[in-house]
């Protein structure tokens, strides 16, 4: 689920508040306490799969509303998404630091409030279609052993995520086999592919985008924090569905942007009774050390002198340039097929 929200069209980003408790304290692994405590459930859910009529030729299958607000509660949610939209735009470079949390329900530990790892990175984008994702390290719960606790350690050897997008290919960093992966982007998808991602919140978030793709609604957990608005985002399109039930998103009122996001698995409901199986796993983003840059500005143009690199990867040294195409076949190092891979069609997600 983690590469998928990011990858969207274009590139492994965040791809990015009912039931969380972003607002409490961390407890001594940076874990948000408090996350999905209350598993209980809208009425009306929609299921995976779950369409409603028939779709016409070309047109989304669409989802049932999990839930309805009154005419109030819509104004007042459409007064943050103008805002949001007004603030996104004047955002011509973004950078943070991250970290994640996932939680699983089939691999991770049984506790439901326990998190499986810890992953910290740094995420980056460049108005339109600009951006790099790494993850630079990560933590896996540790069960408890000889009268230890439980703990979070580190693999030596295991290889993090690092991507790169330029706006016409992403580039995949491929460790264990030395090699640069580069997946082209049809022309078609180039220029606003990261915006009209699966995850249209962190970079260029569009009023009417949002609104056409998701069921809205304020938090129903929402705290009374007055510098922060909690929204819930449900996806009305089938085929966004089938990736994930629903995302929460945290904005902070002062720079009006996301510093947190949650993305719930498709068949998320932890109080699940028998014959079905609980499902609480999720995956949180928190932002922090967030810096943004408006176009022409002079903080831009420094930034631009020293950052400008980031979407331009660099050939480590004794590694091999890999362009990759459909159909099981590899291209020569440095030549991009004309029926380069599409995302969704053979890119890893």
């Amino acid at each position: 689920m983690k590469n998928g929200l990011f990858l969207a069209a274009c590139m492994v980003f965040a791809g990015l508040v009912s039931n969380v408790g972003f607002a409490q304290a961390p407890n001594n692994y940076g874990q948000p306490l408090g996350l999905a405590q209350n598993g209980q459930q809208p009425q009306a859910q929609p299921q995976p799969g779950m369409v409603v009529g028939a779709a016409g030729a070309g047109q989304p299958q669409m989802m049932p509303a999990p839930f309805q607000i009154n005419a109030q509660e819509e104004q007042y949610i459409d007064g943050i998404l103008a805002y949001w939209e007004f603030r996104s735009s004047k955002v011509h470079h973004y950078e943070a630091n991250f970290k994640r949390w996932e939680y699983d329900s089939v691999f991770g530990p049984p506790n439901k409030d326990t998190f499986k790892s810890i992953s910290e990175g740094v995420v980056k984008y460049e108005k339109p279609d600009k951006g790099l994702f790494q993850v630079t390290s990560i933590k896996h719960y540790a069960a408890p052993k000889d009268g230890q606790p439980a703990d979070y350690v580190l693999r030596p050897a295991e290889v993090n995520e690092h991507w790169v997008c330029d706006g016409k290919s992403i580039f995949e960093f491929d460790v264990p086999a030395k090699q640069l992966k580069i997946w082209p982007i049809p022309p078609e998808q180039q220029g606003q592919a990261i915006t009209n991602g699966p995850l249209p919140f962190l970079f260029g978030a569009k009023k009417d985008e949002i609104k056409s793709r998701f069921y809205l609604r304020v938090s129903p957990h929402q705290t009374n924090n007055p510098n922060e608005y909690w929204l819930e985002a449900w996806p009305k399109r089938a085929q966004d569905a089938a990736d994930y039930r629903y995302i929460s998103i945290l904005i902070d009122r002062a720079e009006f942007l996301p510093f947190a996001i949650e993305v719930f698995d498709r068949n998320y409901n932890p109080d699940a009774q028998p014959p079905n199986m609980p499902n609480y796993s999720r995956t949180v983003y928190m932002f922090d050390n967030r810096k943004t840059y408006e176009e022409g500005g002079i903080s831009d143009n420094l930034r631009q002198m020293f950052s400008r690199s980031f979407y331009q990867p660099q050939l480590p040294s004794g590694w091999q340039r890999v362009v990759q195409q459909t159909g099981g076949g590899m291209a020569q190092p440095g030549q991009v097929p004309a029926n380069a891979v599409r995302p969704g069609q053979g890119m890893p997600r």
